[in-house]
């Protein structure tokens, strides 16, 4: 059986708490507060090997915690080069993504670079020759990892904001054939969603936008399928640079495109700015199957419906009746021969 790639944030091992991104500063703390706690036994043993034990264990402990912490931090993020077009898109949204590998790329480089100063010095507290020898190690140490932390400091502000910024990321299966509903604001699209899916809509953030991505899932024939509303991105023509990058993501995932018209004109859009949307909306997903489902048609006289239906003969049409109870039936139909 194919497996179901989940969202993005998903399937890291011994993760953190999400919510919690500690600075280097704070860090710091941790592994000083940690390691004052460490003691040996002192019992029978000569005083130089108790500060060799001891002290090698304290450089043990405060590196070892470091390390781990810096490397759960990592696992908050996804390994890029893996990702699915979609959601690189939509980091892209986010931030400078060279700039997010860069801050990785050091944050990692860190660990390692404690990792080996604390064998290093560890060496050097099991070799000493005096006591204070052996706590000129420690504070060597000590000192060394703290510069080190201190230069990340910076590299963790940035990553604790992209990280919260990441958590808002929709989660989609990509193994689901994926319907985009299209159309202007009011003509029917969330009504539609729910039509379709029922009571399994989910709305979540998108893309670090002041947009929202609905979405929700239905099944046919044993057959999973994934519905999209995106309000905001494809119910009219003009788009900034951010809502552009957000509607490229969206490009990715698209199966089917699900373009709603409101032939009653309630909708407060005229027949022909409708048309002129589903016009760019072909373009926009070109080479993307496009069903058009007019919607309202209860309401609609049949002046309104041939108007509407006339320009459509090179589309899929299919007709949604509300009053008759078919909640979606037609386009549902429509949809499932198309995939």
């Amino acid at each position: 059986m194919k497996k179901t790639k989940k969202h993005l944030n998903k399937g890291s091992r011994e993760r953190p708490d999400e919510n919690y991104f500690p600075g280097a500063n704070e860090l710091l703390e941790q592994a000083f507060s940690i390691t004052s706690k460490v003691s040996v036994s002192r019992r029978g043993i000569p005083p130089i090997k108790v500060i060799r034990r001891l002290n090698a264990l304290k450089i043990q402990t405060f590196g070892e915690f470091l390390q781990k912490k810096l490397t759960d931090l990592a696992k908050l993020f996804p390994h890029l080069e893996r990702l699915d077009p979609f959601y690189l898109d939509l980091i892209g949204i986010l931030a400078n993504t060279p700039r997010l590998k860069t801050n990785l790329s050091n944050v990692s480089a860190s660990a390692r670079i404690i990792k080996r100063l604390r064998f290093v010095y560890a060496h050097n507290c099991y070799t000493a020759i005096s006591i204070s020898e052996a706590n000129s190690a420690l504070n060597a140490y000590q000192g060394r990892v703290s510069s080190v932390m201190k230069k990340l400091g910076p590299v963790l502000k940035e990553l604790k904001v992209d990280s919260k910024a990441m958590r808002e990321l929709p989660a989609i299966d990509f193994d689901a054939p994926t319907v985009v509903l299209a159309g202007y604001p009011n003509v029917g699209k969330t009504t539609l969603l729910k039509r379709l899916t029922g009571a399994s809509a989910k709305i979540s953030p998108y893309a670090f936008t002041t947009k929202q991505i609905n979405t929700g899932y239905f099944e046919h024939k044993y057959r999973r399928i994934q519905v999209l509303d995106t309000p905001g991105l494809l119910d009219r023509t003009e788009l900034n640079a951010v809502e552009k990058k957000a509607l490229a993501a969206i490009q990715h995932l698209a199966t089917l495109i699900v373009f709603i018209i409101d032939p009653t004109l309630a909708c407060g859009y005229t027949l022909q700015e409708q048309l002129s949307l589903l016009s760019h909306t072909k373009e926009r997903f070109a080479g993307r199957k496009i069903i058009v489902a007019v919607n309202k048609v209860d309401y609609a006289t049949e002046q309104e419906l041939d108007a509407a239906t006339d320009p459509l003969k090179d589309y899929t049409v299919a007709k949604d009746s509300e009053l008759e109870g078919m909640q979606g039936q037609k386009v549902r139909e429509e949809i499932a021969k198309a995939l």
